[in-house]
């Protein structure tokens, strides 16, 4: 190994500068097993920005998406379609990678629990329940302002609103991020199940009470 080389490693600045520069999962998963000074280098503020795990107070530009996240949870992250009929349903959760091996999932320590959606941190989650009949649409509102958004109450929130018949979802990452919840049935069909409880994560860590507002009509989407 060369001296530069030496250096370098025995520097944890400079160790911090060059992990700062690995793909989000070789940060989060190779990185803490090469030795234990890595380990507590990943935990530097830097880092924990860069892991998606603090919020970077000095994050200027558009906002970025968590890639991990991303790949992970992938139709919470989908290109938004104008019509709700090309939004995912729980035919796309079922599909998510980690579906085949939910124990993983379902850890206790899993990550992508505390893992923030996105750099900038969203102030707040507008949730928007949207159900199609005759005599025209109505929707209902709520908002979710009381703590950082991470992927655990965002999934936990949408899991129940679409885990039912003719339902889709889509999550507008605008400014304020949005969570849009479509039916297209009667109640009656909208209250039948489609998800097994494995895809329930069973430890919640947190109450998330959604105060819905009142039903009333939608406007026509122009």
């Amino acid at each position: 190994m060369s001296k530069s080389r030496d250096e370098v490693l025995s520097t944890p600045e400079l160790v911090e500068l060059t992990l700062s520069h690995l793909p989000i999962r070789d940060l989060l998963v190779t990185a803490p097993l090469v030795c234990q000074t890595w380990r507590a280098i990943t935990l530097t503020p830097v880092l924990q920005r860069a892991l998606f795990f603090e919020p970077d107070p000095s994050f200027r530009s558009e906002r970025l998406r968590n890639p991990l996240l991303m790949e992970i949870f992938a139709p919470f992250f989908t290109p938004e379609a104008r019509s709700h009929w090309d939004w995912p349903d729980a035919g796309a959760i079922k599909s998510m990678p980690w579906s085949k091996a939910p124990d993983a999932f379902n850890r206790p320590e899993a990550s992508w629990r505390r893992m923030l959606v996105s750099q900038p941190l969203p102030q707040k989650l507008l949730v928007t329940e949207i159900y199609y009949r005759r005599g025209g649409a109505r929707e209902r509102r709520a908002v979710l302002d009381n703590q950082p958004l991470r992927m655990e109450p965002l999934y936990d929130i949408t899991l129940p609103l679409v885990d039912r018949v003719a339902s889709s979802f889509c999550v507008h990452w605008q400014q304020d991020v949005t969570l849009a919840v479509a039916y297209t049935q009667q109640r009656r069909w909208g209250s039948m199940r489609v998800l097994d409880m494995r895809f329930y994560s069973t430890l919640t860590t947190h109450k998330t009470n959604l105060e819905f507002g009142k039903w009333s009509l939608r406007s026509p989407t122009p």
